[in-house]
């Protein structure tokens, strides 16, 4: 931060003056203050998406909503040539060169915009290969213009970078209360699916031009396209790129080839497990957009570093846990609340799927990590194997069990991929163990407190609540929730809350 004393900690080991950290304190207190924020606003903006969530599964049936489903799981294979990882080297590189900013994001926005077109051209001609001919070939059509706003969206990095992310957060709660609201119309009237696909791009556009606007705020300039840097950014994103590719493939290939080798219908019931499963990615994406920042200037100091990555990795596997036991020993009564009885099928597969959300909470760490220390080119190797995995296990499993297969294709392949693969590599081991160290235990008590949750308690609502308090003791008894904890949570809340009066005042 401007104003800030260079200390010795300020400092790399050849003398040269590392870019600006705010002292403990303040760093402290930013990054909870931001974290919050993108908390609370992703926590309304998720009210709205579970809430259109629910009332499109009414409002689509099974079979509307596994169409649905298979329509965007087809785009997202594509999605990765629209934003071809130019969010996170952005972060990176305006976090060090701030004064350059408009220029970055003027370069990386021209070579988006000739990607995002590419993105809906290819989408569409492979689509009836695909199993998306005639009216679902429309649809993707439609589905795929979202893809052309993707250059309006890069510019809000700059919320990231300047620790003010309660701009996109808000943002992001306008578009989902918009998307909410267009669900809730068209259900009353009744519509078909093309309306229900129409009215998710129009809330799209909506977001994307307020993530336009406001970010122009914070930049002087209007900046220039930059050649030579623009082959640096372009090569340094390409593994981004390519590990987003991957990473589709084992994250929506199964909604692909539950489409092609089953009914959409039973493909509805897993689409509606995964939307539960899939509802709490935004926790660490919240946290890992708060910190990110601050991983990429002090990846220089390596103690300052392992501290920060350290508790970053605690505090996430222990949160990814805590929602397995909720998910898994509740999932009957939370399925049939959301979406009644018509998708009680979804039940079994969501006490499967959401323990993958272990390795993603996992994998969300890893990914910042590797792009602080300029290690993104190792991105690739666990999404491979992960991808290939996925598509294997998914090819034996599918047919012969269906969408229970295809779940735990997906606990598989997520935890090879981003835990087992990381040991293979000299570069990657340490970072590999230093979040094992954490996620091996918590996970193992979490699946001792389902076990005894289910064993002393009849009641479900009740089950989850002693679950809960059994993982919690056993966290407490093995160190991975101190008293350092709540001072630490305690002095970040008190510095945020000073700041904002601060600001009111």
């Amino acid at each position: 931060m401007p104003g800030h004393p260079v200390d010795e900690q300020d400092r790399d080991n050849s003398g040269v003056t590392l870019p600006d950290i705010p002292t403990k304190t303040n760093l402290r207190s930013q990054v909870f203050q931001n974290t919050a924020a993108n908390i609370g606003g992703r926590g309304l903006a998720l009210a709205f998406s579970t809430g259109a969530t629910i009332v499109l599964a009414r409002c689509l049936g099974s079979e509307g909503l596994g169409k649905y489903g298979a329509i965007y799981a087809y785009l997202a294979l594509f999605a990765w040539m629209a934003a071809f990882g130019f969010e996170p080297i952005l972060v990176r590189e305006i976090s060090r060169e701030k004064e350059n900013a408009s220029s970055l994001l003027r370069t990386a926005m021209v070579m988006s915009c000739f990607l995002a077109v590419g993105t809906i051209a290819i989408a569409v001609l492979v689509a009836p290969f695909a199993g998306y001919p005639g009216a679902l070939r429309n649809l993707v059509l439609l589905a795929g213009l979202e893809y052309v706003l993707t250059p309006l969206r890069l510019p809000s990095v700059i919320f990231q970078v300047n620790l003010q992310q309660w701009y996109g957060a808000t943002i992001n709660v306008v578009r989902q209360g918009i998307w909410f609201i267009i669900v809730v119309v068209l259900w009353f009237v009744g519509t078909p699916l093309i309306y229900v696909v129409a009215g998710r791009v129009l809330s799209a556009a909506v977001e994307s031009a307020l993530l336009w606007a406001y970010s122009r705020r914070f930049l002087k300039a209007s900046g220039r396209f930059l050649r030579e840097e623009s082959k640096e950014m372009f090569s340094h994103a390409f593994p981004i790129a390519f590990a987003s590719l991957l990473a589709m493939i084992y994250l929506r290939i199964d909604q692909v080839m539950l489409h092609r080798m089953v009914s959409d219908s039973e493909l509805g019931q897993y689409v509606a497990a995964v939307r539960v499963s899939e509802l709490f990615e935004s926790l660490p994406a919240a946290l890992m957009f708060a910190v990110a920042p601050i991983y990429a200037v002090s990846a220089s100091d390596p103690e300052r570093f392992r501290s920060y990555t350290d508790r970053t990795f605690r505090y996430l596997m222990i949160l990814a846990a805590a929602l397995c036991i909720v998910m898994t020993v509740g999932a009957y009564p939370i399925v049939r609340i959301l979406f009644g009885h018509q998708f009680a099928a979804a039940a079994p597969l969501l006490a499967v799927l959401i323990w993958s959300e272990i390795a993603v909470f996992f994998s969300a760490v890893v990914v910042n990590i590797l792009v602080a220390q300029n290690q993104q080119r190792f991105l690739i190797i666990p999404t491979l194997v992960g991808a290939v995995v996925n598509i294997t296990l998914n090819l034996m499993w599918i047919r012969r069990y269906g969408a229970t297969g295809a779940a735990y294709a997906t606990l598989v392949s997520y935890s090879v991929a981003w835990i087992v693969v990381l040991f293979l590599f000299r570069q990657t081991r340490p970072v590999a163990f230093q979040g094992l160290r954490f996620a091996l235990p918590v996970a193992a008590m979490a699946l001792l407190a389902c076990e005894c949750a289910v064993l002393i308690v009849v009641n479900p609502v009740v089950r989850v609540f002693a679950a809960l308090f059994f993982f919690a003791i056993g966290t407490w008894a093995a160190r991975l929730i101190q008293k350092t904890d709540l001072s630490f949570l305690f002095l970040a809340m008190k510095g945020a809350v000073g700041k904002t009066s601060s600001a009111v005042h």
